[in-house]
């Protein structure tokens, strides 16, 4: 009996109560964001099996069944992979003592450990990413920094720095609360805003008389020689019929100094021995009679 008891002592290990402990990232989740892939798989992969008409003579359904069983094979094989790398992010830990910080780190065939000394710890330092993404960063002496992400990285950090500093107070952040545009300047940006407004309006105003009154608008219309047309439209963009082929967009406008109309166009063009067209640009000046209100253009007169 007295030996059975000394193995059963001798088999007992002593425990300590961390003062803070850190598991991965995300581990609470893991395992429902698993089981909402594993569900969708089901689902989709079911539905794809069975899904056609079923009264139709060529249905197959048994082969269909047997198709289901080893989807359903290969899901649970899948299931077992996924909770077995679940199960090693479970047992990973990252925890504080009085005397050291310690690291169980498990992957698929292997456990490790790590125990730094808190004498062996020169900083203590987190990162946040959009708030969810944190990471704890412990420094050491003559070694990589120890990076652990995990949820409450904060709670570690201040528990680390309270026994290496051995001081329970946190220094205050101590600054203004303020933005870019302080409440002194709004008064100056509405100013700012309303002379926005006014430029803009009294350029509506000019665009509105100057558009009434320009004498571009005059030439609006259409110019026809023989089966050729050519039509200014008064928003300045204009239409050609016969003088040029395959036009796709077309801007005209004139110089009243040397009385010319200018065409600024776009056109499709195919080369020799090939199906696929390419656009090319493409200019013309047309001189203004306003005698007659025609268009001139290699001793062909248009005419409205």
């Amino acid at each position: 009996m007295k030996k059975e008891k000394a193995k059963k002592e001798a088999k007992e290990v002593k425990t300590q109560k961390a003062l803070v402990t850190s598991r991965i990232l995300f581990i609470s989740v893991l395992d429902k964001i698993y089981l909402i892939i594993l569900g969708l798989w089901f689902l989709i992969g079911t539905i794809g099996i069975f899904r056609g008409h079923i009264s139709s003579l060529n249905y197959g359904f048994f082969s269909r069944v047997g198709r289901e069983i080893l989807f359903l094979i290969v899901l649970f094989i899948a299931y077992l992979i996924l909770n077995w790398f679940y199960r090693c992010a479970a047992k990973t830990m990252l925890c504080l003592t009085k005397n050291e910080v310690y690291k169980e780190h498990y992957i698929p065939f292997k456990r490790s450990e790590e125990s730094i000394p808190l004498n062996k710890i020169t900083k203590v330092s987190t990162i946040n990413v959009f708030w969810i993404f944190r990471t704890l960063i412990i420094h050491q002496y003559h070694s990589f920094p120890l990076v652990f992400m995990t949820w409450n990285n904060q709670e570690f950090k201040d528990k680390l720095n309270e026994l290496i500093t051995t001081d329970s107070e946190k220094v205050e952040n101590e600054y203004e609360s303020r933005n870019i545009v302080t409440q002194s300047m709004y008064k100056y940006l509405s100013y700012v805003g309303m002379a926005l407004a006014g430029i803009v309006v009294l350029l509506g105003i000019v665009r509105f008389f100057t558009y009434i009154f320009n004498g571009e608008r005059k030439l609006a219309g259409t110019y026809t020689y023989e089966e050729n047309t050519i039509k200014l439209n008064k928003n300045g963009s204009c239409e050609i019929t016969g003088l040029v082929d395959d036009v796709t967009d077309c801007d005209w406008t004139y110089d009243s100094d040397s009385k010319t109309v200018t065409l600024d166009y776009q056109y499709e063009y195919s080369y020799y021995f090939s199906k696929y067209k390419t656009t090319n640009d493409g200019t013309k000046s047309l001189k203004y009679n306003s005698s007659d209100k025609s268009l001139e253009l290699g001793g062909n007169k248009y005419t409205k």
